[in-house]
């Protein structure tokens, strides 16, 4: 949360110093942090969502592991031995790109397999070994974890839960399959490009805009127009990512008891609604801009 805010106020800062600057080096430098922002943020977002709404689930069944987009539901058949990381001989190699709050990612073993982790906390890992690979979790109270877990594999499962392995990438796929959602997010992609370009070619053929509503507003160097394909671009991406989230828990209600699948209808409106606003945003922009040329 706190990388966001500092996020946000750089790109506060940078867009607002941008829009002040006249056409030079400075403006450049001023819009540079800002596209950085522009594209950091919704990753963040992406991580603070996924570990907000993160949980691990021991069922006698099997093992449900939640991150983000990705979910994996282990059956108890499957599940080989449970351990902290602390009795696993070696130094587990941890993901590269790792911070307090998100220890994600895939890692290769020195003798081979592979381990995933979906934690928070790199100083509290259990291990859960499985016959595809190991995950690497952090429960609150690995002690807790794995006593439940030896409690539960004493009783016994009647029925293991179906195996079932969920990606971001496999959403990805399975979002890009739909014609209607290709076309919007082609559409919204193409469109923010031709405001960029538009942009582009029209501010160095004038001198000065006035970009605020209110009369007598002083005239600003055209080029700051700029900006507003930054923004669009911005809640472009904010709008896609938003609409997997809520494409992505409309799946997952597939496994659920038919009686629960009515939750999954407005999950699937939600991301449809999300992508139509992508397409919708640029569109604006480029109404806003004409508005600013014209004036």
């Amino acid at each position: 949360m706190g990388a966001i805010a500092v996020l946000g106020i750089i790109t506060g800062i940078g867009l607002w110093q941008a829009g002040l600057a006249d056409i030079s080096l400075v403006f450049v430098l001023y819009l540079l942090p800002a596209l950085v922002g522009v594209v950091a943020m919704p990753f963040l977002a992406y991580r603070l969502m996924a570990l907000r709404r993160a949980f691990y689930r021991l069922e006698r069944d099997g093992i449900t592991l939640r991150w983000g987009l990705r979910s994996e539901d282990i059956p108890i058949d499957s599940v080989q031995w449970v351990r902290p990381m602390a009795e696993l001989g070696g130094t587990l190699p941890l993901p590269w790109l790792r911070w307090p709050g998100a220890v994600v990612g895939s890692r290769r073993l020195p003798g081979g397999g592979s381990v995933e982790f979906m934690a928070d906390d790199s100083q509290r890992l259990v291990l859960i070994g499985t016959q595809r690979g190991i995950f690497a979790i952090s429960p609150e109270d690995p002690a807790t974890f794995l006593s439940t877990y030896n409690r539960l594999t004493e009783l016994g499962s009647l029925s293991p839960l179906p195996a079932r392995s969920v990606y971001p990438t496999f959403l990805l796929a399975r979002v890009w399959r739909r014609r209607s959602v290709r076309a919007m997010f082609l559409i919204g992609l193409a469109l923010n490009l031709l405001l960029l370009t538009w942009v582009i070619l029209v501010a160095p053929t004038r001198g000065q805009v006035v970009l605020g509503f209110q009369l007598g507003a002083e005239p600003l160097p055209a080029v700051q127009l700029l900006l507003l394909p930054v923004l669009s671009s911005f809640f472009f991406l904010v709008d896609f990512f938003a609409g997997l989230f809520f494409f992505r828990r409309s799946v997952l209600l597939l496994a659920v008891p038919a009686g629960a699948r009515a939750a999954r209808a407005p999950n699937m409106i939600l991301a449809y609604l999300l992508w139509i606003f992508g397409v919708l945003t640029p569109l604006l922009f480029f109404v806003a801009v004409s508005f600013i040329l014209l004036s």
